[in-house]
């Protein structure tokens, strides 16, 4: 039964790699259109559009409560204990989309006394605006959802095709397509509309992951879920703030043109955290469902395995953005070419934490959730008086390096927690990716060095 059970994961992670390098592939159009839609709209309408959509996404967050993250870990579970295939899914949607209700309308009641207008760098929104970016809560939401359930499930190439890479790529060309036909707003209708439709998407295949579903429920959700979600949720929106504070200081402090450019930066180098991120939802339900003597005999090789193809698929696509920065921005527009240097640093931050930064998923699927969420707060002190104190003195490069210090920061609190709980993951095979993330650095400075 042991051996069984280790050939399916071994199966499952195989398949789902299969799946991350496929929708690796399909996901560089992300950063290009992003790349595009600087260059059509301008860095300043590109700059608070990265922003409030960033805004709108952790709003989301705060809707799901990591009841999406909690379903990558309590589905699975549902067949061991004899439960109905789709308890905890419907509870779920109701909670979240109750959350969610509520806080668009303080977002419509927020619009009309226009009280974003006190911040100086957000004076350009209109109502209008904030309205269509409300809105786009809803569906988002929905999205978090049922891409957990797809991941609980085991099926992450739902998520991958659907929210990672179709939603992502459909809002900045319906954006592009509806600019052209002169119409207004068109970021936030992009915006809007992608994620309605990656909705739709996902409604025929969510039905057949859980058949003779009755429906929406009114029951609440199950305990267990919720008090393994609520830390996830906690530090999801922790992280989401965290992932964003370097932009939001960047908007605030340097201005919308300045912060255009950086979202731009931060399109391109987090395609190398999407990656790592991709690999999560896989990674995790396998390691919720191994028990003590699996914990000892299969964590360290399917650890390794995940961390070996992310960090393999990093290194490639950082390699480029390495050696051709300049290039990169320049497609967006020559005034773009600010500070490229801290593209190369995002970069190097996003390569060592898809090497060292895995150990988050482990702790997660052990459901350690309460540790994960400690490391997230005491991340974002971090982050936020790094940014703080470097922006003004360093521009876009400190941004940069306070990305690369809290990301660190996580890095090494959560390995020195996993050490402590007994388990050492990491194989020698890692030691080839160790050195060429350590030769990716040393070419970087070297590069900058002779500029």
């Amino acid at each position: 039964m042991q051996t069984m059970n280790s050939q399916k994961d071994k199966e499952f992670l195989f398949k789902s790699a299969m799946y991350n390098i496929l929708g690796t592939v399909l996901k560089v159009a992300g950063p290009l259109l992003a790349i595009l839609t600087a260059r059509i709209f301008g860095k300043e309408s590109f700059g608070l559009f990265v922003s409030t959509q960033l805004w709108i996404l952790t709003l989301s967050r705060i809707s799901v409560l990591g009841l999406d993250k909690g379903l990558q870990w309590f589905l699975p579970q549902n067949s061991v204990q004899n439960r109905p295939v789709h308890y905890g899914y419907n509870e779920t949607i109701i909670r979240s989309i109750t959350i969610a209700l509520c806080i668009f309308f303080t977002l419509i009641f927020c619009a009309g006394f226009e009280l974003h207008k006190y911040a100086k760098s957000l004076e350009i929104l209109s109502r209008a605006e904030i309205v269509i970016y409300a809105l786009s809560l809803l569906p988002w939401v929905l999205l978090h959802i049922y891409g957990g359930a797809s991941e609980g499930m085991r099926k992450p190439q739902y998520k991958i095709f659907i929210t990672d890479c179709s939603v992502a790529a459909m809002a900045p060309l319906i954006a592009i397509a509806l600019y052209f036909f002169g119409i207004p707003y068109a970021l936030p209708i992009g915006l809007l509309s992608a994620n309605i439709l990656g909705c739709i998407f996902y409604l025929p295949l969510v039905k057949k992951l859980f058949p003779g579903n009755p429906g929406l429920s009114l029951e609440k959700v199950p305990k267990e879920l919720l008090l393994y979600s609520l830390p996830r949720g906690f530090s999801e929106v922790i992280a989401s703030i965290l992932y964003r504070v370097d932009l939001w200081l960047v908007l605030l402090l340097l201005g919308p043109g300045e912060a255009g450019v950086y979202s731009v930066m931060l399109t391109v180098a987090n395609a190398l955290r999407t990656v790592a991120n991709s690999f999560g939802p896989i990674l995790l339900p396998v390691v919720a469902g191994m028990n003590e003597e699996r914990l000892k005999n299969d964590l360290k090789p399917t650890f390794s395995y995940c961390v070996g193809m992310t960090s393999c698929i990093q290194l490639v696509i950082g390699f480029f953005i390495v050696m051709f920065p300049e290039e990169i921005l320049s497609i967006a527009g020559k005034s773009f070419i600010v500070q490229p240097e801290a593209l190369g640093i995002l970069l190097l931050a996003n390569v060592s934490f898809g090497l060292f930064g895995m150990v988050g998923i482990v702790i997660s699927g052990l459901g350690k959730s309460f540790h994960m969420m400690k490391v997230d707060i005491i991340s974002l002190c971090t982050a936020f008086v790094a940014n703080y104190f470097l922006i003004p003195i360093f521009g876009l490069v400190g941004a940069a390096i306070s990305t690369f210090i809290f990301a660190l920061t996580q890095v090494t609190l959560n390995n020195i927690y996993l050490f402590k709980l007994g388990f050492f993951p990491y194989t020698k095979k890692l030691l080839i990716n160790i050195g060429l993330t350590v030769a990716l650095a040393v070419f970087f400075i070297i590069k900058h060095w002779q500029v």
